[in-house]
């Protein structure tokens, strides 16, 4: 356990590091407020012990701050055995209890303990809440083809930082899911999480939890400036900003503030559109459609118009062809002709069964594994990156064809 200790006196202050030192614990200790709060952002410490040999309205605000970059971290006071008024008034704005002078190392030991045993429920607690999360994240951020896995993947490593993060993808690629999933992953994800669209002003007070800040390209100047502050700012909102700009375009010098702009950088997560995503699009319209109707399906060749469709809209668009489809179906099974009239296009959907398919030349001395590797590249491709329509093609399992794919890595 790391512990800061901040009292201006010597005495004390080293009773109190040979106490927690002889636990176990990292200890540092500091004599005023002000190398107090650089310490907190730079040593991370579990708990914090502060005098009273100050302002106790300092300390009350030095304590508020230092929960809002960790609310799990402990917080006690430290005063001499005549006031322990002082210590009782301490707990009622915000500290967890309270040692006095001269150290007991017996009274170090027992708020160790309790530190200890409200770490456990707390990480318990903290266990529960990430679980949760990830089950929702699942269902909001659906996908399993590889550039989508990667983009959960990114999500998940920046949600532990601190740092501003930009999303950037077309729209309707679910940004605000992945700001959302960004929160809930966090530390912060018990917080508030705000939302502000383009906005003129910045919402709020700017205290703890995520600030999500969609289409920066078009937020107001001032609003931008007010970002800069929440970014110098250590107790202040986590910044999750977005744009459909490409990210090159977004962090052109001029357009943010150079510290945002510049920490931005190295924290982008793209979110690649629908058409990129292969056999996502098979998994989101089956689960929509059955959202709206368990009973309802898409035929074969339904299935194939919308694997063909590039989706410009992206995931939104296609939410909104399921719930339309869904709503004008007469039977179980929704067919190619209602989703082409759906999707504006004429009903013709044979031309997919009538494109010719690409001829495979094997040559004398080629390896049969060469030929199976290229039998299954150029039928993925005919099929549009649909693998269970590869797998009927070749009269193959899917599982098979996901091995063969992998083995051959047929796919980035």
């Amino acid at each position: 356990m790391k512990v800061l200790l901040v009292d201006p006196q010597p005495e004390s202050r080293d009773a109190l590091r040979r106490a927690f030192a002889e636990a176990g614990d990292q200890v540092r200790g500091v004599t005023t407020l002000e190398e107090a709060i650089r310490q907190v952002g730079e040593f991370l410490p579990d708990a914090v012990v502060s005098a009273l040999d100050f302002p106790e309205d300092d300390v009350s605000r030095f304590f508020q701050s230092a929960l809002r970059l960790d609310p799990r971290r402990a917080l006690y006071v430290l005063t001499d055995a005549s006031r322990l008024e002082a210590g009782v008034r301490a707990m009622a704005r915000g500290a967890h209890d309270f040692l006095w002078r001269p150290i007991s190392p017996g009274r170090v030991s027992l708020l160790r303990s309790r530190l200890q045993a409200r770490r456990d429920r707390e990480g318990w607690l903290e266990e529960t809440r990430l679980k949760l999360a990830r089950a929702e994240i699942a269902t909001s951020l659906a996908g399993r083809s590889p550039r989508w896995r990667a983009a959960l993947s990114a999500i998940e490593r920046e949600a532990v930082a601190e740092a501003p993060v930009l999303l950037t993808g077309e729209a309707g690629t679910e940004k605000e899911a992945a700001a959302r999933a960004l929160h809930r992953l966090s530390r912060r994800g018990s917080e508030p999480f705000v939302i502000a669209a383009a906005p003129q002003r910045l919402p709020g007070d700017g205290a703890g939890g995520s600030l999500y800040v969609t289409g920066i390209e078009r937020t107001s100047a001032l609003a931008l400036r007010e970002l800069a502050g929440e970014f110098e700012r250590a107790d202040g909102r986590r910044l999750v900003l977005s744009t459909d700009q490409d990210p090159r375009e977004a962090l052109e010098p001029g357009r943010l503030p150079p510290e945002l702009s510049e920490s931005l950088r190295d924290h982008v997560v793209h979110l690649p559109p629908l058409r990129e995503r292969g056999d996502d699009v098979e998994l989101l319209a089956r689960r929509f459609l059955y959202d709206i109707d368990e009973a309802l399906t898409f035929d074969v060749e339904a299935m194939d118009v919308l694997l063909a469709h590039a989706w410009p809209g992206n995931v939104e668009e296609l939410k909104r062809v399921v719930r339309r489809a869904a709503s004008l179906a007469d039977g179980p099974a929704i067919g190619a002709t209602l989703v082409l009239s759906v999707l504006g296009r004429p009903p013709a959907s044979r031309h997919l069964r009538r494109r010719r398919a690409p001829i495979v030349r094997v040559a004398v001395g080629d390896s049969l594994a060469n030929v199976e590797r290229r039998l299954i590249l150029r039928t993925l491709k005919f099929a549009r990156g649909n693998k269970r329509k590869t797998a009927e093609l070749l009269k193959l399992s899917l599982k098979t064809i996901y091995n063969k794919i992998k083995e051959y890595g047929l796919e980035h």
